[in-house]
């Protein structure tokens, strides 16, 4: 919810590290290039929720939207298995 802050502290999160800084949404929102990586199954639940989902309280990852910016998202194929959007197939050289 921040909207003022470039960094914020976290001092509880709920998975590691405990205490960290982390970008706010106002400036990964002004980038120029923001990407997010995502692996394995254990992902495919929360990715189906971000980039399909129509929540009014949507995790923190849907809320990044660069302005006039790119976003994108490299996921291998069991973290992707959930989604009923359109993906882009890439194989590894």
């Amino acid at each position: 919810q921040e909207k003022e802050k470039i960094v914020a502290a976290i001092t509880d999160s709920p998975k590691p590290p405990p205490e960290r800084i982390t970008l706010t949404l106002p400036v990964l929102n002004a980038a120029r290039m923001v990407v997010f990586v995502a692996t394995g199954e254990g992902k495919a639940a929360v990715l189906k929720r971000i980039l399909e989902g129509d929540e009014d309280d949507a995790l923190p990852a849907a809320r990044v939207r660069p302005r006039s910016g790119q976003l994108r998202w490299f996921l291998d194929e069991s973290a992707a298995k959930e989604l009923t959007i359109p993906v882009e197939k890439h194989s590894a050289l």
